[in-house]
């Protein structure tokens, strides 16, 4: 078994232990969110300033809600230079932004790659100097484990390209026992396969997380003709009757590759989605 394949779902719980220790730390909830503003965990925190309703601003509603920033809102938290960052960015209240308390960005990094970012409101008299401290030894640690995460996607991506792009024969059932060994015992579990296309980029960056869609476990691009590409997404399901995991990640695929719904065919310039029919285990995948 490859080192990377620790990486494991139980790995969420560590992430959501983490957040709560800067919560505890600086008495405010906080919120983590990946470098594409995509949440992973937010803290509670018991007190009556979370009762205020400017702590559940328009900003932080759709973040915990949807688990996901706009664009817009993206853009403007970089403008602060938070990409930069190697500690904590203070946020000024912005009401028109919808940004009805101010923040305090702590940024994740690891060997001074930004992976994240830990969002706390402002208050005060706010957290003292020792206190942001701390919160970002803090910070280090969800680096190292963003990190690890990173890294095991980035494997998944590649192994499940191999199997929808090898041969048939030996090669493909390499690539197979491949992916089989880096998902783990839910391999041979069913599966579907989601398919968007075109889809606007080569870079897996520019998709959404895995973690942000029903039942992914990888996803990667392909190409699609002889000049575009598509995105190809390895989705686990409950039973290989029940489709809806697979409906759900394509509607959510689509919104960032404007589309058509899963199945219904695009629009002159637009993309659609195709879902496999569902498999047991891996060998029929593509």
């Amino acid at each position: 078994m490859r080192e990377n394949a620790r990486v494991r779902a139980d790995d969420r719980g560590d992430y959501q232990e983490l957040v709560d220790e800067i919560s505890e730390l600086l008495g405010a909830p906080a919120t983590l969110e990946n470098r594409n503003f995509e949440l992973i965990a937010f803290g509670a925190y018991d007190s009556e300033g979370d009762l205020d309703p400017s702590a559940l601003d328009p900003v932080r509603t759709r973040s915990i809600l949807t688990r996901r920033s706009t664009a817009a809102v993206r853009r403007w938290f970089e403008g602060f230079g938070i990409t930069r960052a190697t500690g904590p960015v203070r946020i000024p209240r912005t009401v028109e932004a919808g940004v009805y308390r101010g923040r305090i960005c702590l940024p994740v990094r690891h060997r001074g790659v930004v992976l994240g970012y830990v969002w706390l409101l402002d208050y005060d008299p706010g957290p003292t100097e020792q206190q942001l401290a701390a919160a970002m030894r803090v910070t280090g640690r969800i680096g190292a484990l963003l990190a690890d995460e990173a890294q095991h996607d980035a494997d998944l991506t590649r192994e499940l390209r191999a199997v929808l792009t090898a041969e048939r024969g030996w090669p493909r059932d390499m690539a197979v026992a491949e992916l089989r060994t880096a998902l783990g015992v839910r391999a041979d579990g069913p599966h579907t396969v989601v398919c968007v296309a075109p889809w606007p980029s080569a870079d897996p960056d520019d998709a959404p997380s895995v973690r942000t869609l029903p039942g992914a476990r990888a996803l990667c691009t392909v190409p699609w003709g002889t000049t575009d590409q598509s995105l190809a997404l390895l989705v686990r399901l409950r039973s290989t009757d029940t489709l809806t995991p697979a409906v759900s990640a394509a509607t959510r695929l689509l919104e960032g590759a404007g589309g058509a719904g899963p199945a219904d065919g695009a629009a002159a310039g637009g993309a659609a989605a195709g879902i496999a029919a569902a498999r047991v285990g891996l060998a029929e995948l593509g």
